[in-house]
């Protein structure tokens, strides 16, 4: 009995002992027992928990996350703010975002931070590209890159090879094996492309943008005059229309779910996706194409304008909120997203982010983690990125637009007439 009596007494001094290490260790950590609420997007609830969780080990303090849809990502900050309520810490925003956001006072202008930082952090290994566009509006800047969303094209090797086609270079290449493998595999119910054309900002500006980009036009020229009707929109608009006929289902039904499962059963032999497209094809409890798959940048336009892009479609800041009640731990959030480690962490989990160092995609673990041949890719693409125009009256105008490509893919409106339309409208809305 008193062996059993001692040998329970040394087992509670042992507990003890360690809990008071754990103690110890959590009081030594810069932020222990604080809190802050960050708000980020439903499609980056991983890489968000997984950043909170690596925070939370290094300093301390506790993160709370709040994910949005998607179609409410600036609405959201914007009446936490503009309301007074000030919830949030930081926030994830979309960089088209960032005129709204600024308009109402949501972010906060960490310029002198950023210039103190530059060094330290190293941000001149940001692809250069996404620094401006996420983060610099009127010489201030508002954030730092987080995800550097773009897409690429992407190919099924074996269906490739049955028909002995390469890879597209240009958007006629394209059309042409669309139509060959849709018409050759008509019994086995697999299409040549897929497009996402349902009716979301997100997926049909962005496969316009993809063309349109690559096509040598643009939203507006260089004096912000709406340029949406111009001859190489409309030529982008009509190969859009004309890709759709080969398309995986009715592309204006097509959104992400339905292209990954077209993509992913092996029904679709290329599309347009984000970078991380690989690692989700690769899931063999979800993918039947697993290690079948090949990537290149989105397909040259034609004529002497045509140019190979990287469409810019999404892409995400995080910047800290003018109503922060825990305003030095946000900026130190913030500060640890944007250090290098950490971004290459980020990297390399599925349902993470895509790249936005140069250094990222120079780690082995990151070229392994998606292969050499997705990093070539995003390498050539982004000898020309193209974005998406971020005034604060994008959301209105992104609306006409939106409507009028749905119904030139569905045979509704002529391209020409489509385009001519929203010039129409865009003239109307920047008139006042």
């Amino acid at each position: 009995m008193k062996k059993t009596r001692l040998s329970i007494s040394i087992m509670l001094i042992v507990a003890l002992l360690f809990l008071m290490a754990l103690t110890v260790g959590a009081a030594d950590k810069i932020y222990a027992g604080k809190e802050i609420n960050f708000l980020t997007v439903q499609p980056h609830v991983v890489a968000g928990t997984t950043l909170a969780g690596m925070f939370e080990e290094e300093t301390g303090c506790k993160v709370n996350i709040t994910a949005v849809p998607l179609p409410n990502c600036i609405e959201k900050p914007v009446l936490d703010v503009t309301s007074g309520v000030g919830h949030f810490d930081v926030i994830e925003y979309w960089y088209i975002g960032l005129g709204t956001l600024i308009e109402n006072n949501v972010l906060a202008d960490v310029t002198g931070w950023w210039n103190s930082k530059a060094d330290e952090l190293d941000f001149d290994d940001y692809m250069e590209a996404f620094v401006d566009a996420y983060t610099l509006m009127d010489g201030k800047r508002y954030g730092v890159p987080y995800d550097g969303d773009l897409w690429l094209l992407w190919y099924l090797k074996p269906i490739f090879e049955k028909y002995n086609l390469d890879p597209p270079a240009t958007w006629d290449e394209y059309l042409e094996c669309a139509k060959i493998i849709t018409e050759g595999e008509k019994g086995n119910n697999v299409y040549g492309c897929g497009i996402m054309g349902a009716k979301d900002p997100l997926v049909l500006v962005g496969a316009f943008l993809s063309r349109l980009g690559s096509y040598g036009g643009s939203f507006f020229d260089s004096n912000d005059k709406p340029v949406v009707n111009s001859p190489e929109a409309v030529a982008a608009l009509e190969g859009l229309v004309e890709q759709g006929k080969y398309a995986y289902s009715k592309p204006t039904a097509v959104h992400f779910d339905e292209l990954m499962s077209g993509w992913t059963s092996g029904k679709i032999a290329m599309t347009e996706f984000w970078t991380d497209m690989g690692a989700m094809s690769d899931n063999p409890e979800e993918s039947v194409i697993v290690g079948q798959w090949g990537a290149v940048p989105c397909p040259k336009g034609p004529g002497p304008k045509g140019q190979t892009i990287a469409p810019a479609n999404a892409g995400w800041g995080l910047g800290v909120s003018t109503l922060s009640k825990n305003e030095e731990i946000a900026i130190a959030f913030m500060e640890f997203a944007a250090r290098p480690d950490v971004c290459l962490d980020l990297n390399v989990v599925v349902g993470g982010l895509d790249p936005v160092r140069w250094s990222t995609l120079d780690n082995p673990g990151f070229i392994d983690f998606v292969s050499q041949e997705v990093v070539d890719a995003i390498r050539k693409a982004h000898q020309h990125a193209v974005f998406w125009p971020r005034t604060a009256l994008w959301f209105e105008l992104q609306e006409p637009l939106t409507d009028n490509l749905s119904l030139a893919l569905s045979g509704d409106k002529s391209p020409q007439q489509a385009l001519d339309d929203t010039q129409k409208v865009w003239e109307e809305i920047l008139s006042k």
